[in-house]
């Protein structure tokens, strides 16, 4: 069990370098609990006077506790206390501010918790282990769960082979935040759809009129290795789901990135604009809300705060700023509950879960912090998001999530590897200090030793 604790603590360092777990649901957690539910039990079956034997459910989850009681943690406890006023068999009980390394910890050997937030591509050395349940079975026979109504995508990050470990609870992609009045500057008067198009603008949109000092840089604010493959649909592994690194859409998906780093004055001085500015993202001196930086990447999870922040400051939306799809494909990632291979009751686990995970509860969760929107699975609960009360480029969001074309890097045993040798050696290959051929063939022999 040390050995799967050690594994997934790796990974987890591997992914949030590579960018790949990033969205809406890494929440910062909290130092304290929270618990919701009329036992105190742990996971412990027990009789109450008068109504019989009670089985308490234990929830772990990452979001954090808030006195915002729309914030995705009280929401959650929320959930948990209507469920418990209708149910006398089953209770939940919901632990907030909880994260990976807490959970991983946990289950490598006890049966609590039951049911635990976790993120997505974790799930098949988890399953390898023995540490997950399988889910199969509980999906297909629970008429109430609507699998049709989760977007495509994200049902691919449930699967480990031919079995589901996961059940999403939350979806996120990656939009191209962008300055209209210095695309227009440049000749653009609409935004690119296409990658080569969106290379040539940023090209034009670079040092115009000598006060926008970066059209579009592909390494801020992170350099991923995700999104700009599924951009121009490359693949990481063949049909068979063996890795394949060496192959053209991926020598494509970096070549772009090179030609644009070196466009913009190289990789030295891309990465040292991006580190000055990072910080200002989605704050009111955000490079592209100023025009310092005519389009960058941006996660979901922030247009809520480029909005307020935006305009504090006397920027609009819509006029001063603006997002798009990026062109090709988008990468997607998820947030996932699974439920641990050792409770002790299983099917009043599956109960629980398949409730958090109803249109209901999504639709009331999508309502996110401050009745501002929040980016669930579900396509029901992101058309009801599009309905509520929430700042217009909140609908719009959820609108391009449901449109998308959407891709994530795959699932599998070795995903830390492969990810590790990406980064290292493309990282190489982007500040040119080796040529393209070596890099990809670098990433494809360390990722099939990992394998052996």
């Amino acid at each position: 069990m040390r050995k799967l604790v050690a594994l997934i603590m790796a990974m987890a360092m591997v992914l949030a370098l590579a960018g790949c777990s990033g969205g809406n649901t890494e929440t910062t957690p909290a130092a304290g609990e929270t618990a919701a539910a009329t036992q105190e039990a742990g996971g412990e079956e027990q009789t109450e006077g008068g109504t019989g034997e009670v089985t308490t459910v234990t929830v772990w989850s990452m979001y954090a506790e808030d006195e915002d009681e729309t914030t995705q943690g009280p929401r959650l406890l929320k959930l948990a206390e209507e469920f418990n006023a209708t149910h006398d068999d089953i209770q939940i009980q919901v632990t907030l501010g909880k994260t990976y390394d807490n959970i991983v910890t946990a289950i490598a050997s006890e049966g609590t918790p039951d049911i635990f937030q976790m993120y997505w591509q974790y799930a098949a050395p988890l399953a390898a282990n023995g540490a997950i349940l399988d889910l199969t079975s509980y999906v297909d026979n629970d008429e109430s769960f609507d699998k049709d109504d989760i977007l495509d995508a994200v049902w691919d990050l449930c699967m480990v082979g031919d079995s589901i470990y996961s059940i999403p609870l939350s979806a996120s992609t990656t939009y191209v935040l962008y300055n209209p009045s210095v695309l227009e500057a440049a000749g653009w008067s609409e935004f690119p759809t296409t990658v080569e198009d969106l290379i040539q603008c940023a090209k034009d949109c670079y040092d115009v009129g000598g006060t926008t000092q970066m059209g579009l840089s592909p390494i801020f604010p992170w350099q991923d290795d995700v999104l700009w493959p599924a951009m121009v649909e490359a693949q990481w592994e063949d049909a068979d789901g063996n890795p394949d690194f060496d192959n053209d859409g991926i020598r494509e998906a970096y070549s772009i990135q090179k030609e644009l780093i070196d466009y913009q004055g190289g990789y030295t001085a891309v990465s040292a604009w991006g580190s000055d500015w990072y910080s200002t993202r989605a704050t009111a001196t955000d490079p592209v809300l100023s025009g310092v930086c005519a389009m960058r990447f941006q996660a979901d999870s922030g247009l809520g705060d480029l909005l307020a922040n935006g305009a504090e400051a006397g920027y609009e939306y819509g006029t001063d700023w603006a997002f798009a799809a990026v062109p090709g494909n988008s990468m997607l990632t998820a947030g996932v509950y699974e439920i641990n291979a050792k409770t002790a009751h299983a099917d009043a686990a599956w109960e629980v879960l398949s409730y958090l995970s109803s249109a209901e509860s999504m639709a009331y969760l999508a309502e996110g912090t401050g009745n501002n929107g929040f980016y669930m699975p579900r396509y029901s609960s992101l058309e009801a998001l599009t309905q509520m009360d929430v700042p217009e480029v909140v609908k719009d969001a959820a609108t391009m999530l449901m449109e998308a074309e959407l891709q994530s890097f795959p699932m599998s045993g070795y995903v830390s590897e492969y990810l590790a040798a990406i980064s290292t050696h493309m990282s190489q290959y982007l500040s040119g200090t080796l040529d393209l051929d070596t890099a990809v063939a670098n990433v494809q022999a360390e990722v099939e030793a990992a394998i052996q």
